[in-house]
């Protein structure tokens, strides 16, 4: 629980864009939705029984919520540096 909350201490540091606002950026945009998906997915297992299907189920969303900072945002980042690179060349 307690990496769930220093994980969000890092993402000034793992946010490779240049853009900061979600606003103008559309990869971001989408992979967001993906998150709040997550979100809603980690409550509703929070709640339910530690038995198997819901062991699982959190499991995988618990590592996917890791991956979203450690991994997603770094990459979309760099991504969309790189179409706003093209872009304006």
């Amino acid at each position: 629980m307690f990496g769930s909350l220093l994980i969000l201490l890092i993402l000034p540091i793992v946010d490779l864009s240049r853009v900061r606002g979600c606003q103008f950026r559309p990869l971001m945009k989408f992979a967001f939705w993906f998150f709040i998906v997550n979100f809603f997915i980690l409550m509703w297992i929070g709640q339910e029984h530690a038995e198997s299907p819901y062991l699982e189920i959190g499991q995988i969303s618990t590592a996917f919520y890791f991956v979203w900072f450690l991994f997603f945002v770094p990459v979309i980042g760099l991504t969309e540096n790189s179409l706003l690179d093209t872009a304006t060349e």
